[in-house]
């Protein structure tokens, strides 16, 4: 349907309707997927409090940045704690400390915490239809002039 410039507007309206809403059911299947599949990296004690917890690319940047504790633990000056700033996830001077345990969900900010696509807390607002008669008037109008042309 939208490959060619033909057809009404209510036409076009549901093809893309239908195309966005397989969009959006392809994207929930792929976000399920990422909070349920574990890769061999996170089997470590040090994400058994935050596994499912955070988004994977969170984790991806704590594997990251875990990688330099090395480095920094020897020297934490030489940290930066750029992650912390930046991201607000624990630097490589803050996962030095969890080398025996596990990091704290209360160390990761709220924002790398919700997993979800739920939309509770948003308010939309309720559309009258009788509002848009008169405007739904003037468009079959000028679609029924626009096919004349």
């Amino acid at each position: 349907m939208l490959h060619n410039s033909l057809g009404d507007l209510c036409s076009v309206w549901d093809a893309m309707n239908n195309m966005i809403t397989l969009q959006h059911i392809q994207i929930k299947a792929s976000f399920e997927t990422s909070t349920h599949v574990v890769g061999h990296v996170f089997k470590k004690t040090l994400y058994k409090r935050i596994l499912g917890m955070v988004s994977r690319y969170a984790l991806n940047e704590i594997a990251t940045e875990f990688e330099c504790v090395h480095y920094a633990g020897k020297n934490p000056s030489s940290c930066g704690c750029v992650m912390r700033t930046t991201h607000d996830l624990p630097c490589a001077c803050e996962l030095s400390r969890y080398v025996v345990g596990s990091i704290s969900l209360n160390a990761i900010h709220m924002f790398w915490r919700r997993l979800s696509f739920s939309d509770q807390g948003l308010c939309e607002a309720e559309v009258n239809i009788k509002e848009w008669r008169p405007y739904l008037k003037d468009l079959r109008n000028l679609m029924f002039v626009v096919k004349l042309l």
